[in-house]
């Protein structure tokens, strides 16, 4: 069994480059039948990029905002509001883009087979409601449910961090209870103007939230969430390692758990139930205490990577207009192996290309006094 991580100074290269790595596995499983699609982590456990991308958007903001919120609470709850308005115009702007391509697909490649998948249909049949949805969240188009659950959970971390300014402990027993309560009883936002629900449910996903905001928090304050045991570790381990064989060979048969609530024993994404939370947290809690990791994540020849989580946002909203066009392409066309991986080559380096940008263009407003 490896040693735990050393605790160190200074940023934790493994928030960046794992982020990255979360987003490059979204955008591959925004284009589902492509070839790469089978090598992503959701091929391997109960949990995937999803949950993943969220744990970390929790700790982003804990490091983010704990000490500001500590010093001046009026302050600090500015300054989230504000990044949930841009994470909202951001959603707004990628939606009407993904409309647009979606709306040629229909109109002139045929694609209403996609347009019926991604809950588009409604855009031809109730315009004006749909129109009103989008801009309440309450309609949102497949593939484009992550930034509306990042929004709101960002809208609430004032409250998370009133409670977490109590007590941690505190905060995670609030969400746990918000979680059981939502996964018990079907307790969700609603669509509008469809009927349903939101496919990811916020009273369930702010508990993965609110445990990386902790994490977070903590690591603002040089401890850790939870400290090294071997017990944990081989346990950790050992679930991975089930996860692993259940899915690899499909062994998982849900019928024959009869009445039991899917809560504890399903794998519904929406409702985050227990074995999904408890395979990503397992894996994080392995990631953060094996020190090859911190390792990996700051080698130079991975920079890459790191780059496209320390530019998160903008990765994503371009990956998410990459990946609508390529599922129209693909509806509409046939594409073979080659096409396959050149395509995703194609709008990861649009990605990467993004990333550079945005990042020469912080490092040329930074002060030269911190670059020094």
């Amino acid at each position: 069994m490896q040693h735990p991580a050393a605790p160190s100074a200074g940023r934790d290269p493994r928030l960046d480059f794992f982020r990255g790595l979360a987003l490059v596995m979204i955008f591959i499983n925004h284009v589902p039948g492509n070839m790469m699609e089978g090598v992503t982590s959701k091929n391997f456990g109960f949990s995937d990029a999803a949950e993943a991308f969220v744990l970390m958007s929790g700790m982003s903001a804990g490091l983010a905002y704990s000490s500001a919120y500590a010093r001046d609470r009026i302050h600090a709850i500015a300054r989230i509001l504000r990044r949930a308005g841009r994470l909202y115009s951001v959603h707004l702007l990628t939606t009407a883009l993904a409309v647009v391509i979606l709306m040629a697909g229909h109109n002139f490649l045929g694609t209403t087979a996609l347009s019926e998948r991604v809950n588009m249909m409604s855009y031809l049949e109730a315009p004006w409601a749909t129109a009103l949805g989008v801009l309440g969240m309450t309609h949102q188009l497949g593939y484009f449910n992550i930034l509306p659950l990042y929004m709101l959970l960002l809208a609430a971390t004032p409250f998370f961090l009133a409670l977490a300014s109590r007590s941690r402990r505190l905060l995670l027993a609030v969400s746990v209870l918000i979680w059981a309560i939502a996964g018990w009883n079907n307790i969700n936002l609603p669509n509008f103007p469809t009927e349903g629900s939101w496919f990811l449910n916020p009273f369930s996903w702010q508990l993965i939230y609110c445990i990386g905001l902790c994490a977070g928090i903590s690591s603002k304050e040089g401890e850790v969430l939870v400290r090294y045991s071997p017990v944990l570790m081989t346990a950790a381990i050992a679930y991975l390692a089930f996860a692993m064989f259940v899915i690899q060979g499909q062994h998982y048969d849900l019928t024959s758990w009869g009445d039991h609530p899917a809560l504890l024993v399903g794998f519904d994404k929406g409702i985050l139930p227990l074995p999904r939370l408890m395979h990503i947290l397992a894996l994080a809690y392995v990631i953060s205490q094996i020190a090859a990791f911190r390792a990996i994540a700051g080698s130079a020849k991975l920079a890459a990577v790191s780059l496209l989580g320390k530019q998160g946002l903008a990765v994503f909203a371009w990956g998410s207009v990459v990946c609508i066009s390529l599922q129209v392409l693909r509806d509409a066309y046939a594409f073979s192996p080659a096409l396959d991986c050149a395509t995703l080559a194609v709008g990861l380096a649009v990605q990467y290309a993004v990333a550079i940008r945005l990042q020469a263009e912080k490092m040329a407003l930074r002060p030269r006094s911190q670059m020094a």
